[in-house]
Formats: structure tokens, sequence, C-alpha cells
């Protein structure tokens, strides 16, 4: 996982655009008072479920590596990130599709400091290297450092839901900040942080791996 995580910090500091190009800025942007943005990787730490979430409900996520932001402020592997649901619909009668859409507003650094940011869900991946107690039947993932799918890589998919239970080879990880939809799983999109499913619900089991796209505020 070092490994990982010196390359996200590589990857996330290239990917960051301070505010050097005020000039470029659009009035919109300049008036939030938006300092620097980028790409990192999180994960699901409790079970976010469409069909039991509501507007306006809190969620509560973890960075999955360490990374700096463009003032080289770290924010340690772990770090908790805050935002709450904007959207959350699990698929009734007459309805085609179930919605889940996630905004977040505060991320914490190093030395107990606290960041307001503007971001929503970039790409989605299964969990790496421990089970998905989150959903039923799930298997342990056990890839390494860099893993990336095998050929035959396969989820299993709870029809149902919309969410893969079980694979037949490694999963791939978040590791890369320009990542952008859904990976390893079936039934499942995203589109402009928007998460939708054919499924009953969209539900992300604890560990499953984010990237998170965020403008960092001033």
């Amino acid at each position: 996982m070092a490994r990982i995580s010196s390359v996200v910090v590589v990857l996330f500091a290239a990917s960051l655009c301070v505010g050097q190009a005020a000039a470029q800025t659009p009035p919109q942007a300049a008036t939030l008072g938006v300092i620097g943005h980028g790409a990192f990787p999180v994960k699901v730490t409790k079970t976010l479920d469409s069909s039991k979430l509501k507007e306006g409900d809190a969620v509560e996520l973890e960075t999955s590596a360490s990374f700096k932001l463009p003032d080289s402020t770290l924010v340690p592997k772990g770090s908790k990130m805050f935002g709450h649901v904007t959207t959350a619909k699990a698929r009734s009668k007459g309805d085609s599709q179930s919605q889940l859409v996630i905004s977040f507003d505060k991320l914490n650094v190093a030395n107990g400091k606290q960041l307001s940011v503007k971001g929503a869900v970039q790409a989605v991946f299964p969990p790496a290297d421990e089970p998905d107690p989150g959903v039923p039947g799930s298997s342990s993932h056990q890839g390494g450092p860099g893993t990336v799918p095998a050929p035959d890589y396969k989820p299993t998919t709870d029809m149902k839901t919309g969410i893969a239970t079980e694979t037949t080879a490694r999963a791939p990880v978040a590791s890369d900040p320009k990542a952008t939809g859904v990976h390893g799983f079936d039934n499942l999109s995203l589109e402009d942080g928007v998460l939708t499913s054919k499924g009953k619900n969209v539900k992300l089991g604890n560990g499953v791996q984010l990237i998170v796209r965020v403008d960092i505020l001033g």
C-alpha cells in the first residue's frame, strides 16, 4: 500500500490546479473562493443504501491514501471526508431505476484542521484487500498494490440491488485520480456524480472505493 500511497500523492499533486490561473477562472468559481481542485481516493466505511437514506442525511467516508494539497498541507490516509445526501431514491412501482447522489462538504487534514470543499463521486471500484460486510455473500478481495482486474475478472451480481457480491479474480484498486465511471459492478452507472441502478436500490457496501473530485474552498 505504501507504493500506492506514494503514487497517489504524486498523481494528486499533479492533478491539482492552484489559483495561479485566476485569469482563466470562471467568475462563478472565483466568487466561491476556489483555491484548488483535484481528485483523490476514499472508501465507504458505513454502507450507503438509497432505500434507507434520505435527502440531507450526513455521510462520512475516509481517505484511502495520503496526499498533499496545493499549499503542501498533508492529508493523511484515514482522514475523514464529510458530506450529505442530495438524492436517494429506491426503485418503486413505475420507476425504471434507483438513484443516489452525494455531495461532499468537509475534509479533515493534518493537525486537526478541517477544510471546506465542494465535491462529488467521480469513480467507483469494488473493495480492495478486504471483505465487504455491507453486501451479503461478498468475498475477500486479495488484490495487492497496483492490482488490476485479471482477464477473467467477472463480478457476480445481485440482480435485485445491482451490486457485485463476489469476484472470480482480483478486484481493481482505486489509485488513479483520473479514473471515471463504474468499475467491477454490473447494473450500476455513474454520470456527473449521479449513481443509478436498474435494481431496487443503489447500495455501496463497506469498503467500496471511490474517486472523489473536489473544489477546495477558501
